[in-house]
Order: structure tokens, then sequence, then C-alpha cells
């Protein structure tokens, strides 16, 4: 078996998630559907439809509650590790693939290997579905953080990070790196495995003539010419949060560091500012500060 796709699910919407099936069964040889969903008539409904697809090659995990996407990623890559598989492809429950994505993406694997490159992880360029703009590609200067706008002529360009869904990632990285960090529960899990990854000589990789779509953050606002997404105030203290504790704990470069160090105390005002909430969510977001720097880590804390 080569290619086994893991796809977290929380609460998902039925109607993306037949969408994601549809762009995604002729591709890999293997789905595993790891649920993290709380609410019972939701999970209900997701388990009917799948009982119904009736095909050997799909896995239902019942995680019984969130542990978040960090815990059922892994939970999928132990299943993917079991089958033998060559690669594991992460997905969110809302992401749509291209025709022909995940041979692409190996394609570009393979020609990126070819020429002594070591990967860590190749995904395609996203499609932001709210706001029909393209994610950049990060990468860090001794300044701050790039954000670069994927250049199609391109088979491929280097990244210091990637999102996790639509992440091909080889099994044997995965082995000698390690596995998904569990406790930062929601953010930045993807951004802190390719950096771990750095740390072992393996890059990153955006193919961006491969265009995935998919759904970030609740919806956006207008900054200038720039369209920044908006998250709710439960996703906002897991960034700050999660940003606090890796700045301090992980093993980062230190232009990493600087540029998460300059991101926080605009993420707490500007976040802060666009809530519904405002005072609360400055406090929320203060205390995710305080809880990064105690090393209080995994859901329980956030309240």
């Amino acid at each position: 078996m080569s290619v086994v796709a893991t796809v977290v699910l929380f609460n998902p919407n039925l109607a993306l998630l037949k969408r994601l099936y549809k762009s995604l069964s002729n591709q890999v040889d293997s789905i595993i559907f790891s649920d993290n969903s709380e609410d019972k008539i939701i999970k209900e409904d997701v388990k009917n439809w799948i009982n119904q697809l009736i095909s050997s090659d799909i896995t239902y995990l019942d995680l019984h509650k969130n542990h978040g996407i960090a815990y059922a990623q892994n939970r999928g890559i132990e299943v993917a590790k079991e089958r033998g598989a060559r690669f594991v492809l992460l997905l969110d429950q809302d992401s749509a693939l291209p025709n022909s994505m995940v041979n692409d993406l190996i394609s570009v694997y393979e020609s990126l290997m070819n020429t002594n490159h070591k990967v860590a992880t190749v995904g395609p360029s996203f499609l932001d579905e709210k706001s029909n703009a393209l994610a950049r590609i990060i990468r860090y200067d001794k300044i701050g953080i790039q954000k670069i706008i994927p250049d199609e002529s391109k088979d491929f360009e280097r990244a210091h990070h990637i999102i996790s869904s639509g992440s091909l990632i080889p099994i044997k990285v995965l082995n000698e790196v390690g596995m998904m960090k569990e406790s930062l529960f929601i953010d930045m899990v993807d951004t802190e495995w390719c950096i771990r990854a750095k740390l072992y000589g393996y890059d990153s990789f955006v193919a961006p003539k491969t265009i995935m779509r998919h759904s970030i953050g609740d919806e956006f606002v207008s900054v200038g010419q720039r369209k920044v997404n908006l998250h709710s105030d439960f996703r906002n203290y897991f960034i700050v949060r999660n940003s606090v504790y890796v700045i301090l704990y992980e093993r980062m470069s230190l232009n990493f560091r600087i540029a998460q160090l300059l991101r926080v105390p605009l993420h707490i005002l500007f976040y802060s500012y666009h809530s519904k909430r405002r005072l609360y969510s400055f406090g929320l977001l203060t205390k995710a500060v305080i809880d990064g720097i105690l090393k209080n880590m995994g859901k329980g804390h956030f309240k």
C-alpha cells in the first residue's frame, strides 16, 4: 500500500465531507477518518454515511471526544504505518482536492529526491474559499516573516512550514523526526513539526501548480489590499498560547523566535479588537500568554 489519507473530523458539515471524499477516494489506497467530534447527532450522521460506503479501504476511528488535531493525526498515522504505507496524506474535513493532486505531489517529491533534496513534506497551494485568495508561502528571514505569493510557473518552492491539510509525508521521515506534538492540541502543530524536521535536515515544499480548495478561519476582514482570516476566541487562545510555548521551550531558529515574538502582541490586539467580545477576548489571550509561559498545555486550561 502506498498512500493512506488521514482525515481529521470535528463536528463536520456532512455535505463538505462528502465533497472531500468524492475528490479523494480515487487518489489514495486507503482513507482513515479520525473523529474528534463531540456533537452526538453529527457523529451519528457521519457514522451512518461511512457505513453506507461499504468499503474495506475506509477506516473510522471514534476518538470519543476532542483530543485535538495532533492526537487525531497521530492515531491515523499509526494505522497507516500498520498497513505498510509509503506516505500519509493529512487532510482536514473541509478541503477539496483537485484531480490527480496526490500523483502530482508524489511526482514533485520524486523529482526533489532525484536532485538530492531531503524532503519532509510536499503540499499544494491553497485557495481559501472564504476570501478567494491563495495562501502565502511562509519563510523566515533575519528580521521577520516573508509571505510569498506562490509562483504557478514553478514546480516547487521551499517553505519553512506548510499547512497540514494536503501535506504528503513519507512514513520514513515520520519514523525519524517523530509524530505530531499532541500537547499543542490544535494550533502550530504543522509549524512545529516542519521546523523540527528541518533540524533533521529535511525541507518542506509547496507545489504551486497544484491548487487545493480549503476553508481557513471563520470569516475575514480586509486590511488595505489584504484579506485577513478571523478565528474564534477558542482558536485564538491556542494560537497565542502555543506561540509563546514554542518560542520559549522548543528548538527553534532565532529568526523564527523573533518573528513569533513580534507576532504575539499584534495578534492579541488585532483579534481582540475584531472579536465580538473584546474585553473577554483580550483577557483570554492574556491568559494564553501566561499559560504558554507556565507550560499549561493540552485543552484543559482553556476556560
